[in-house]
């Protein structure tokens, strides 16, 4: 990770280095170093806490493969390894805007999943960690609380509704949309039964999704969601519990990321 940076001429750069739990100390230090660029290799949650220090300091961002779906990173260099992407933006880079989303005063720039299907993402950390057992309680636990309670959302008069989850998808990512489009993709996912569920998921993994006929897909630079109980959400793969309401808005300048010229 030095010797990319110093051989492109970097003077003395400054590495940290460490577990998951120590990310937020280590983001707070380098935002008060007046950084010109941060380099992040992991995954989407921590390049997430990464992009947010850089829309407050303004330093050049260049967030590297180095978790699960890496989504962020392989939008920008596709499926370059981390040392490569690094070498090839370093050795000719290009300053690139991208927006994002808002919301209960936190920013995502890949997708949301708002409802309780967010509790999957629950079981997905039981597969990185190996634990079986822990993976099939949380997955039964997930199954059993999705038909609970739905999700209303309201996007204007003609789109509004319930349903058992809602996606909100950036412009970088949705493959429907440009990267400059200024608005954000909104997916509303209406299942009745388990299986239904597993079909959904089984299509998602073949990129096949969109045209499952359960989802129903629109643009929109708002949205707002309730329920009777507090709404469950991932934000770029992290946790996080939005309420009983919350409103999403499309950010339009949210962050700049280094990327290859060519």
């Amino acid at each position: 990770m030095l010797s990319i940076p110093t051989g492109a001429g970097v003077v003395e750069p400054r590495r940290w280095c460490g577990e998951g739990d120590k990310m937020e100390r280590f983001f707070e230090e380098a935002a008060r170093q007046k950084l010109d660029i941060l380099i992040v290799l992991g995954g989407d949650g921590t390049i997430k806490k990464a992009a947010e220090i850089c829309t407050e300091t303004r330093p050049y961002l260049i967030p590297l493969s180095g978790g699960t779906m890496n989504m962020l990173p392989r939008a920008l260099y596709g499926e370059l390894s981390w040392e490569d992407a690094l070498r090839n933006t370093l050795g000719a880079p290009s300053a690139k805007m991208l927006s994002g989303g808002r919301v209960v005063n936190e920013q995502f720039f890949v997708a949301a999943i708002v409802g309780l299907p967010a509790l999957w993402i629950q079981a997905r950390e039981s597969v990185r960690e190996g634990d079986i057992s822990d993976l099939v309680e949380k997955g039964r636990t997930a199954l059993q609380k999705m038909f609970g309670t739905k999700v209303g959302y309201f996007i204007s008069e003609e789109t509004k509704g319930e349903a058992e989850a809602v996606l909100v998808i950036c412009p970088l990512i949705s493959e429907e949309m440009s990267g400059t489009e200024q608005a954000l993709e909104v997916a509303v996912v209406e299942v009745e039964n388990a299986v239904e569920v597993i079909g959904l998921a089984t299509a998602a993994g073949f990129g096949k999704w969109r045209d499952d006929r359960h989802v129903h897909l629109t643009k929109t630079k708002r949205l707002a969601v309730q329920s009777g109980k507090e709404i469950p959400a991932t934000l770029d793969g992290e946790s996080v519990n939005l309420g009983m309401r919350a409103e999403f808005d499309f950010v339009s300048r949210a962050v700049t990321v280094l990327v290859p010229a060519k």
